[in-house]
């Protein structure tokens, strides 16, 4: 049994059209991720180059948009690109990881009880949205965030995924146009907010596993949209009002 599989591979879907590969980690082995808890994890790498070289160089638009915490924009991505997304993209090129597609990784995730992570690298506005549906639909509960929430393509996210914001006019924008909004901010929630319950900050009550609250905005949805301090090894560098 494979711990990874490819849900879809192609040209990615935001400018560019550059190769990419979306990949789902964690469907055998628990996540060492304390704050996440047990969860499969969605990578979307570029196919052609490692994801060090692609953040290194600016070539990591292809999978994260206009994403503002990339490094080659001068932000402070909390993800170590030479770590997982490094281990998981030298697999997948080395031959270990199979295509099952997004239809049997969601069923797989469902008879398990595995929520998903949409985009623990990535945006998932890179990928098909019916990958995304796929996914979000099929597997037992889900998280999503996507930057590219102003634009057409990120707008059909809305039901999946939560509209990555880093300032408080930014979400009052976001949630305007019905998104849910996650946001990290040094000063804490605003109205209409709540500190995130598996953060550090509020004291790590659960895990994402458990919570599942950032999965996107139903209609007529009247849940809060959720806040985080700004965190991981670029924390200095990263937004947050």
């Amino acid at each position: 049994m494979h711990n990874s599989a490819v849900v879809w591979e192609g040209r990615s879907r935001l400018p560019g059209r550059a190769p990419i590969v979306a990949i789902v980690s964690g469907l055998t082995r628990a996540s060492m991720n304390t704050k996440t808890g047990r969860m499969a994890q969605l990578w979307i790498l570029r196919a052609d180059q490692p994801p060090t070289d692609a953040q290194a160089t600016g070539a990591d638009a292809a999978v994260c948009g206009n994403c503002p915490l990339r490094p080659a924009l001068g932000g402070g991505c909390y993800v170590v690109t030479a770590q997982a997304p490094q281990s998981v993209w030298r697999s997948w090129r080395r031959g270990r990881v199979p295509r099952w597609g997004a239809a049997a990784v969601a069923q797989y995730a469902r008879q398990r009880q595995l929520p998903i992570r949409l985009g623990a690298y990535g945006d998932p506005a890179a990928v098909p949205i019916d990958v995304i549906r796929t996914l979000a639909q099929g597997a037992p509960r889900h998280t999503g965030y996507t930057h590219q929430w102003r634009t057409a393509r990120g707008r059909r996210l809305q039901p999946y995924c939560m509209a990555s914001v880093d300032n408080g006019p930014e979400a009052s924008v976001a949630q305007a146009q019905g998104w849910r909004t996650f946001r990290t901010s040094w000063t804490g929630p605003a109205a209409g907010e709540i500190t995130c319950p598996a953060s550090e900050e509020a004291g790590k009550r659960t895990t994402c596993a458990r919570c599942t609250l950032c999965d996107g905005a139903q209609i007529l949805d009247g849940r809060k949209s959720i806040v985080i301090r700004p965190h991981g090894y670029a924390m200095g560098r990263m937004q947050g009002d």
